[in-house]
């Protein structure tokens, strides 16, 4: 309403009267001969105009104090209203209603910042559920494909297996050995399900030639560019003599028709106690003949290094700051 009232007052404020003299002095100043029945004819537009722009005010003045008369009685509906919030507020405030009415604005939005946590959960663990879903779908597909690798090389793997228990029986020709592959399906981070076996592995001796054989076939696969192995002497600590005497039997056979290198560090009571069980040709071709260097503990440099070195293979602490 007050932006129309603006637009009306503006309105009656323009004029467009036109004099005559103005006209003809304009015309004169251009030099222009103005006949007088022209002169006529200007007088007449002017007078229709005049009256025009007459009628035109006055229903403007009618339009305009209409308009204010509205205002006025809008703004008149603004103060009692008013009136009347300030009188329920005030109302409101003596009962206690407006601090209620807090308590519960608070509540409020507490409950919406719950609500937008628990929409942000369930968005987390719709994703969640997705991945899941998806890396068991994968899983899947690596296990069907897994067991068809298996049909597939079954000739290659029932090799394998024939050559460990080769091995094994070398050792103990009356246990039961084998080696078992499987899918391992299933939650796991390892793809294949690999156990060397050999009938009472339990025992030392007997878990230290199940890992030879396991370690020898490995090597003679050929699958990498490795053409040696190693071996610490705890492998031989637990061994009977005739195990050690068998493990260095196959390594020297082996060794004579591939071109491997067998390397291991082997204590002096491990060496002589298969020495009797050998014929002397043979224990001189296959110990003797291969013995590239001898250590011992008279001092640092008769050691492997040439120096100290205190390894904790058992992760035990050991405090030597005290030890004379």
């Amino acid at each position: 309403v007050s932006t129309y009232i603006k637009n009306i007052e503006e309105s009656t404020k323009e004029t467009t009267e036109v004099k005559e003299e103005k006209l003809l002095k304009i015309y004169e100043a251009a030099q222009i001969e103005i006949p007088e029945m022209v002169k006529r004819s200007l007088a007449e537009v002017t007078q229709f105009h005049s009256e025009l722009l007459a009628t035109r005010n006055v229903r403007l003045r009618n339009e305009l104090a209409k308009q204010k008369r509205a205002l006025e009685e809008i703004d008149s509906k603004i103060v009692e209203l008013g009136s009347r919030m300030d009188e329920l507020l005030d109302y409101l405030n003596s009962h206690g209603a407006l601090e209620e009415y807090v308590a519960l604005t608070k509540q409020l939005s507490s409950l919406q910042n719950e609500l937008n946590r628990i929409q942000e959960y369930q968005k987390i663990l719709k994703t969640y559920r997705e991945n899941k879903r998806r890396i068991k779908e994968e899983m899947i597909k690596q296990d069907k494909a897994t067991d068809e690798y298996l049909d597939e090389e079954s000739g290659y793997l029932e090799e394998l297996r024939n050559k460990y228990w080769e091995y094994a029986k070398r050792f103990y020709p009356k246990k039961k050995s084998g080696l078992v592959i499987k899918n391992n399906t299933g939650e796991n981070l390892l793809r294949y399900s690999l156990e060397a076996r050999i009938e009472d592995d339990s025992s030392d001796g007997v878990n230290e030639v199940r890992m030879f054989c396991f370690d020898w076939l490995i090597l003679n696969c050929e699958i990498s560019k490795m053409r040696f192995i190693a071996h610490d002497s705890r492998l031989f600590a637990n061994m009977d003599p005739r195990q050690r005497e068998t493990l260095f039997r196959i390594v020297y056979e082996t060794c004579c028709k591939k071109d491997f290198q067998y390397i291991c560090t082997i204590n002096e009571d491990a060496l002589e106690s298969f020495e009797g069980i050998m014929s002397t040709e043979d224990y001189k071709n296959i110990v003797r003949d291969n013995v590239i260097l001898e250590l011992n503990d008279d001092a640092p440099e008769s050691k492997l290094l040439g120096i100290q070195i205190d390894i904790d293979l058992e992760d035990k602490s050991k405090v030597t700051d005290d030890i004379a």
